[in-house]
């Protein structure tokens, strides 16, 4: 992602204006709350609606918002099937210049408003990145784009596309966190699932959806069936944001098996990737830490600390580990260093 410099506009010229959009579906509860945090972002607010039976409907009517009902992206069961064709279906009612993307559980941090529309002024960029926020997880997004020539394309975790040339700027003070309130729905680990599959029985050699597939079956302790994801999205190497990160986790799910040797080749293969990420750093210091060699440990957790900032990327990081947790487990290893005579 680069940064443009910004241009000064001319007198009298007109400002941008955004387009908010958002897919919804039964979002009462949380519909509100996300509209109230991007008040004066937008001066257009675009819902599709994929059959909401609540009163979502009500509260973007009373929002002002353009409406658009449209099912094409569901099954023959009702159910979701397909989130890029609802978010293509939003831009086809949007007329702004720039698009805000935002989901209705989700909440923009004070202060993102006036800098998504001082970005917008900046007539050299085409989109622009905010950190998102979730479970105590940060990574950056595109989240506000230029309208012209711009798709999504994706089953699941639908990403953009465009035409020509692209120039992102990256924000980390805007942020977006992700606040879900699932009660009465199909939860996002059974629609992941759903979607995950579907989108691998037709395309078996789509290494992004592997990875996803294998991040699911984690979260639900899966863990051999994780690990198969894993490793074929690894043997296919073709998701380029997620080289790192199926190593990674990979290892993870090595690490919770207490499977030690394997947990440390694949941390040592995802470092060999990018050794950027302070995380494959703690994994290697907690597995070496498991095994009682302290020296190991302890180097590793110092590496950690060396990486310094989280970097720039699409991908997930986890704070906790440019800093907080190396430091905790240095202290740890020093403890047991002294505890057993080995200092």
């Amino acid at each position: 992602m680069t940064a443009a410099r910004p241009r000064r506009r001319r007198p009298g010229a007109p400002s941008p204006t955004i387009s908010a959009c958002l897919m919804v579906r039964d979002e009462a509860r949380v519909l509100p709350r996300c509209l109230r945090s991007i008040a004066g972002a937008y001066d257009e607010l675009c819902i599709v609606d994929t059959g909401s039976t609540d009163a979502t409907l009500e509260i973007a009517r009373k929002a002002g918002a353009r409406i658009h009902s449209f099912t094409g992206c569901n099954g023959a069961d009702g159910r979701i099937e397909d989130f890029a064709a609802g978010r293509n279906a939003a831009l086809g009612i949007a007329t702004g210049d720039w698009i805000l993307q935002i989901d209705a559980d989700e909440v923009l941090a004070p202060g993102g408003v006036a800098r998504l529309r001082r970005h917008s002024r900046n007539r050299a960029l085409t989109s622009v990145a905010v950190t998102m926020s979730s479970e105590g997880a940060r990574w950056l997004s595109i989240r506000m784009h230029r309208r012209s020539g711009l798709s999504y394309v994706g089953r699941l975790h639908e990403y953009t596309e465009r035409d020509g040339e692209t120039r992102t700027l990256s924000d980390r003070s805007i942020v977006i966190t992700n606040r879900p309130d699932k009660r009465g729905k199909e939860s996002a680990a059974q629609r992941n699932m759903r979607l995950l599959h579907l989108e691998i029985a037709d395309h078996p050699d789509n290494a992004r959806a592997m990875f996803q597939l294998g991040n699911e079956l984690r979260c639900l302790g899966r863990l051999e069936e994780a690990i198969a994801q894993y490793r074929a999205a690894v043997a296919l190497d073709t998701y380029g944001h997620g080289r790192f990160a199926a190593r990674y986790y990979l290892a993870i799910c090595y690490l919770l098996q207490q499977d030690w040797e394997r947990a440390i080749v694949a941390a040592l293969d995802g470092m060999r990737v990018d050794p950027r990420y302070a995380e494959a750093h703690c994994l290697l210091g907690d597995a070496y830490f498991a095994q009682g060699a302290l020296a190991h440990a302890g180097q590793w957790y110092r590496s950690a600390l060396c990486c310094g900032s989280p970097p720039d990327t699409p991908m997930a990081v986890q704070l906790w580990a440019y800093g907080t947790y190396p430091r905790k487990r240095l202290r740890m290893v020093t403890a047991a260093a002294r505890a057993t005579g080995s200092t």
